[in-house]
């Protein structure tokens, strides 16, 4: 039995259905059509629930979003109606152009006319920006080479090199590439080192001494005869006139071929990366990668060119004794070589052929490899590497390669003890190519 003022379960029901949908004003923007418009929204929209009242309220709610949604389709209708003739007009002219289009171009006349009309305005076009496009190209490339040809004037002139160094004519490519045509190093009276071209690159324009730089010699001739001929007073470096008289006595009148030098200083590590690679047909061929450690940028100023220049006099001691400081600090870090010299090795065994005498025969050679592959063995060397490092020594290795382990590093004053001691020194192995 339920007392006055207690709400049945099916008013209770209804009164919690309300609470929990808030009112359309609420949930829609102001001016949406689904917002029951008059009384109906005064009365805090639409409410739900089983009553008689809530059903009525409900269907006038739902007859006004349906007067709404009515008058939107009505405007969108009309819209579609105005603007179907004008897309379905501009889909008729696109269709016809494409076909016309299509019909001209798949006809061979009609595509020959084509072509006869518009060639000549494509042409014209296409070399007018050819033309200026070189036109820009040789404005910069003149101007660069101008640059480049004081440059190598002035590099001459700090190395004391004016003179003895000749060349034909300089330019330079936008990529910052130098190159010299015939190039002449004049190492001594009669005697020319001669190169058909030397492109220099990866300047380094940052420092006053380059701390990295490429040089690539193309076409070079070494006079080997005419080095030898000179003899030991000629202002001839000491290792190229070494070099001359070994290749000298295997019969080599001129070396040709090629040559890459490159060196790069990295001044937070102080360590220098100098590489080398070159190609001498019939003789042989090599590249090869050191790298130094406690290497000071005083090293690459142009005093310690100057040092070494055999011309120069009154060379001031104080400098002489800064570089030997630095050079004293300096240790080997890294070694990797490749050499094959399988031509000269050749040309060297069709010697004893000829009617000069044979200064060793093969037994004396095959004792003095067993007496190095011991001492190897005593340096600490296994067996295989002690083995290969004794033919080096013997020069009976044309082709190896050696290569260090980078872990260990030596004085670069001890580079003159013996290979087997160095290899164990540098964790350093031999193989063959």
């Amino acid at each position: 039995m339920q007392t006055a003022g207690t709400p049945t379960p099916a008013g209770a029901a209804a009164a919690n259905t309300s609470m929990l949908l808030p009112p359309m004003s609420k949930l829609l923007p102001p001016l949406s059509p689904l917002i029951p418009p008059g009384a109906l929204l005064a009365r805090g929209g639409i409410a739900t629930g089983t009553g008689m009242g809530s059903s009525a309220r409900a269907d006038e709610a739902l007859e006004q979003i349906g007067q709404g949604l009515k008058a939107f389709s009505h405007r969108t209708s009309d819209f579609v109606v105005a603007q179907a003739p004008k897309v379905k007009a501009a889909q008729r002219s696109a269709a016809e152009y494409m076909t016309k289009a299509a019909h001209e171009l798949g006809d061979a006349k009609n595509r020959r006319s084509f072509m006869q009309k518009y060639r000549r305005w494509l042409q014209a076009g296409a070399g007018g920006i050819g033309c200026l496009v070189l036109i820009g190209w040789g404005i910069a490339h003149h101007h660069a080479s101008q640059k480049a040809e004081k440059g190598v004037h002035d590099a001459l002139q700090s190395m004391n090199l004016l003179g003895v160094v000749e060349y034909g004519s300089v330019s330079t490519s936008l990529f910052g590439t130098v190159s010299l045509s015939d190039v002449k190093w004049h190492v001594a009276p009669a005697v020319d080192i001669t190169a058909s071209s030397v492109d220099i690159s990866r300047i380094d324009t940052a420092h006053t001494i380059p701390y990295y730089l490429d040089l690539s010699f193309s076409g070079i001739t070494l006079p080997i005869q005419k080095i030898v001929a000179a003899g030991p007073g000629a202002p001839i470096p000491g290792t190229l006139a070494s070099f001359a008289r070994e290749v000298g006595q295997e019969g080599y009148n001129t070396l040709q071929g090629s040559l890459n030098i490159g060196y790069g200083l990295q001044k937070n590590t102080s360590v220098m990366t100098m590489t080398s690679s070159g190609n001498f047909p019939n003789f042989g061929n090599w590249h090869g990668k050191i790298q130094l450690g406690n290497f000071s940028p005083v090293l690459l100023d142009t005093a310690t060119l100057s040092v070494l220049d055999h011309n120069v006099r009154g060379i001031n001691p104080m400098t002489v004794f800064n570089i030997a400081q630095n050079v004293g600090r300096l240790t080997l870090q890294a070694v990797d070589v490749t050499l094959d010299t399988t031509g000269a090795d050749k040309r060297d065994k069709e010697i004893p052929g000829t009617p000069m005498p044979q200064q060793n025969t093969d037994a004396a050679d095959q004792q003095t490899i067993a007496m190095k592959e011991n001492e190897a063995r005593h340096a600490g060397l296994p067996d295989d590497q002690a083995h290969l490092a004794a033919l080096l020594m013997a020069g009976r290795l044309p082709a190896f390669t050696m290569k260090s382990s980078g872990t260990k590093s030596l004085p670069i004053t001890e580079v003159q003890i013996p290979l087997p001691r160095m290899m164990q020194r540098l964790d350093m192995t031999l193989g063959t190519p």
